[in-house]
């Protein structure tokens, strides 16, 4: 009985395919990834780093890789075509975005934006401060497709999205959300419908740095690039 549970344990993670992939402390390699328009693929798991090798991506227009709870992401992809409008985001599960260093070989580049930006508290609920954005280091194939940042019209472009969180916060509904919660506390206990029990803090976080170089060979695995966004 127990091995048949197993068994179909396994099976039923089998069948949740591409779309949700666990990630390790070891690199996760995956031969070709093709996502269809609209497609949404996520990467989650207990390991805050992660890396990952990827030998053909494909993404169809309005897709997305997102990557869940990771704080750092190195990110290998030897062979990628890449459609109009799609995004790569990333958010650490605090409401900072995603560290990402993007390694890439680009066989045809429509529209790209990597979506990491600092997160806004939410004072009803918050449990989290106003996030920081991630930062972001991409290294392109030189003999591939040339990537530009002026005209998100045009073709080959590539966007970076990690402003600071806290911008659009409002200061006046947010004290009046404090002045309710205290109102409302238990006799004796003024701080207990605040979350945690404690006020986060109302400054904005911190704008996150980024780099796009071009490069004459990719590395052979993410551990082997030499950069990383700590470095600038």
């Amino acid at each position: 009985m127990i091995k048949r549970l197993i068994f179909c344990a396994l099976a039923f993670i089998s069948l949740l395919g591409p779309a949700f992939a666990q990630a390790g402390s070891e690199p996760v390699r995956i031969g070709k990834l093709e996502l269809k328009k609209r497609q949404e693929y996520r990467i989650s798991g207990r390991d805050s780093l992660t890396s990952i090798v990827i030998d053909t991506l494909i993404m169809g227009d309005k897709s997305s890789i997102d990557f869940l709870n990771k704080k750092k992401v190195n990110l290998l992809i030897k062979y990628a075509v890449i459609g109009r409008e799609c995004i790569i985001r990333g958010s650490d599960g605090r409401n900072n975005g995603t560290d990402i260093v993007l390694s890439v070989n680009f066989a045809a580049l429509n529209g790209l934006v990597i979506q990491v930006p600092g997160l806004d508290a939410k004072m009803s609920n918050r449990k989290h401060d106003n996030g920081n954005g991630g930062k972001v280091l991409i290294n392109y194939l030189s003999s591939g497709v040339k990537p530009q940042m002026s005209d998100p019209r045009q073709t080959a472009f590539i966007g970076i999205n990690n402003r600071a969180g806290g911008y659009l916060t409002n200061a006046q509904t947010d004290l009046y959300t404090i002045y309710s919660q205290l109102n409302s506390g238990v006799p004796g206990r003024p701080l207990s419908q605040l979350p945690q029990g404690r006020v986060y803090s109302g400054g904005t976080g911190r704008a996150g740095k980024s780099d796009i170089r071009g490069v004459n060979e990719l590395a052979v695995s993410p551990a082997d690039q030499k950069s990383s966004p700590e470095n600038f």
